[in-house]
């Protein structure tokens, strides 16, 4: 079944002819890597002389302008509507209560409907509503940026705090992506860590994900969820391990790799280098090119650049 997004989607890459590779790196657990994966294989394809978008689809707590040291700009809201009642045209008829499948409407007896919960926008209540007594309001739900360095253009969602419907900026930072897939030749998706709907929302059309993991058990743990997941929506997956030298059980990632139809595509030992590069906010690939964390995100590029752009 194909929601509203996607069939908008499918639409504007239609209407653009658009054929762009999709790349998703992503995690079943936080703190394992992720985020500095993606943005050194993004920068690596750029110096390669690729058009890279990367996209910051962890909107709850979006870094990669942080490590790429690259401000956010270009922004724009993301708003959804916020039902309001009008009292002088309310009846009290209870029927935007009784359609809200949120629960975010209370009707008090003999009293008029208010919002008490977490509206999702749906606008069910203003059209149920037989007096006309709802009127569309706005809120801001969150911000996309689009910000331009070199050959890279680093797309990041971000959600207010508070606010629940992170999914609608997850969306919408997609929907601004696509908007400008014609000066594209790569986009490569940095989603949030977990299984949650946010990282089924970044990762659908995708062409492949790069789960990073590291060898602990926590690791290992959530490695074998998100693989779980990715095989569940049909997508391929490959993985990578960071922080490879660590003393781990790594015979259970092989094993849980080729439970998911999946395997290590690359390993990525700890080095100062890539530590030092991470303070400082560039990405190892460019600061110290000849690392050896640097090597093995030049040979991932490189292989997916001779899979997808080649």
């Amino acid at each position: 079944m194909v929601n509203t997004f996607d069939k908008h989607l499918i639409e504007v890459i239609h209407q653009k002819s658009i054929k762009i590779p999709i790349i998703a790196v992503t995690g079943g657990k936080g703190g394992v890597g992720k985020s500095t994966v993606a943005v050194n294989i993004a920068d690596a394809i750029v110096q390669m002389g690729y058009k890279v978008a990367l996209v910051d689809a962890d909107v709850d707590a979006p870094n990669d302008h942080i490590l790429l040291d690259i401000p956010l700009e270009n922004s724009i809201e993301v708003i959804n509507t916020l039902p309001l009642i009008n009292y002088g045209r309310c009846t009290k008829c209870r029927k935007c209560v009784d359609i809200c499948r949120r629960n975010a409407l209370f009707q008090p007896e003999n009293s008029f409907p208010i919002l008490i919960g977490e509206c999702n926008g749906c606008e069910a209540c203003i059209l149920i509503c037989p007096s006309d007594a709802i009127d569309r309001g706005k809120r801001i739900l969150g911000k996309v940026y689009m910000s331009k360095r070199d050959g890279l253009t680093l797309f990041t969602g971000e959600i207010v705090p508070g606010a629940e419907e992170s999914a609608f900026v997850v969306n919408a930072l997609k929907n601004r992506v696509f908007e400008e897939a014609n000066d594209l030749d790569i986009i490569i998706v940095d989603t949030s860590p977990g299984t949650h709907c946010n990282v089924i929302n970044a990762v659908r059309a995708v062409d492949i994900a790069f789960a990073v993991t590291e060898p602990t058990p926590l690791g290992i743990h959530d490695l074998k969820l998100i693989l779980k997941l990715l095989k569940k929506l049909q997508i391929e997956s490959k993985i990578v391990l960071n922080r490879s030298d660590l003393p781990g059980p790594k015979g259970q990632i092989n094993f849980i790799a080729k439970a998911y139809d999946s395997n290590i595509i690359v390993d990525i030992p700890m080095d100062d280098e890539l530590l030092k590069s991470y303070i400082i906010g560039i990405p190892v690939v460019r600061m110290y090119p000849k690392a050896l964390s640097s090597i093995k995100f030049f040979n991932m590029a490189k292989e997916i650049v001779e899979r997808f752009l080649q």
